[in-house]
């Protein structure tokens, strides 16, 4: 199509578009940003994702589609971030020695004459090798889902691959839920503070993929999770719980299952091994993606499509 031919179309969108949808989107991201401003806690990515968002919307309907895929996205991305607001104030009391005893209990390993948790057992058993991987998967996991997301929704067009996207957020907020009423201590906070009370003002850390920035020269992850906003958000692990549901998808859409495999099987053991979760926590974070799965029609199965 040509240029001509592109911005006809659009001027035809935005001639046909009432008020609403013509300034809609424009006031919700100056309300976000405002309230951010006014809580204290405004930055420069917010105001980033809010001219990306934008630009998107008001690109017009070529790239619509593309935008409606990327919504659940941008939701999760701001109510993951508004935490901050308010986890302090209503979370439950927060739980130090139950996650660590229950893994203990259900996985704990010997080492040196003590009974540790894996995650602690790994963290004087490292290597670069492991390093790397690890911190590469656990950089990779929420653009790895949407890459699977994009292939099942624009390249292979399956029927009800839409819902992937939506899959994903509902998991997130339903997490974001139970890391309210169940808050727990991960495993680098014991490691740090000890299983006495817990210390509410805990910094959040990068815990084991610290290592991965060192090994590069980088402060990626030192930036990110410096920027947490939930450092007893542990159970259930969504790192875990979000390549799981990757692979629910991709079973029930036969496709891109051994990739998904491979690749939720390495975040898992990431998860120990960064010394972010226990391996109760993957486990809860699988659980509770079979329940969105199910919520939201993934056992249903799609009609016979070409795969492509």
């Amino acid at each position: 199509m040509t240029r001509r031919a592109l911005v006809a179309e659009w001027s035809a969108w935005w001639r046909g578009a009432g008020l609403d949808e013509r300034w809609t989107p424009l006031g919700i991201a100056l309300l976000t940003a405002g309230a951010h401003g006014l809580l204290g806690g405004l930055r420069g990515d917010h105001v980033l994702i809010a001219a990306v968002a934008l630009a998107v919307y008001y690109a017009g309907p070529k790239v619509r589609e593309a935008g409606r895929f990327l919504l659940p996205l941008l939701i999760m991305v701001v109510v993951y971030d508004a935490q901050k607001y308010w986890s302090d104030s209503w979370r439950a009391s927060v739980q130090v020695v139950g996650p660590h005893a229950l893994e203990l209990a259900l996985f704990g390993v010997h080492d040196g004459g003590r009974l540790v948790t894996i995650s602690a057992w790994w963290q004087t058993h490292t290597h670069a090798t492991l390093d790397f991987l690890c911190g590469a998967a656990y950089l990779a996991f929420v653009p790895v889902f949407l890459t699977a997301a994009a292939w099942w929704r624009f390249r292979q067009r399956i029927p009800g691959a839409d819902c992937v996207m939506w899959a994903m957020l509902w998991l997130n907020l339903a997490a974001y839920a139970i890391w309210l009423v169940y808050p727990a201590a991960p495993p680098w906070y014991v490691a740090h503070y000890g299983l006495g009370p817990a210390v509410l003002t805990a910094a959040p850390e990068a815990a084991g993929a610290a290592r991965f920035d060192a090994l590069l020269g980088v402060r990626w992850f030192a930036d990110y999770y410096g920027r947490n906003a939930n450092v007893f958000g542990a159970i259930p692990s969504l790192h875990v719980g979000q390549t799981f549901l990757g692979v629910l998808f991709a079973w029930r859409f036969h496709s891109l299952r051994l990739w998904t495999i491979g690749f939720w099987v390495l975040v898992m053991f990431s998860s120990v091994y960064l010394n972010h979760h226990y391996l109760i926590d993957g486990l809860a974070g699988m659980l509770l993606a079979v329940s969105v799965w199910f919520a939201t029609g993934g056992r249903e199965r799609p009609p016979a499509v070409n795969r492509g």
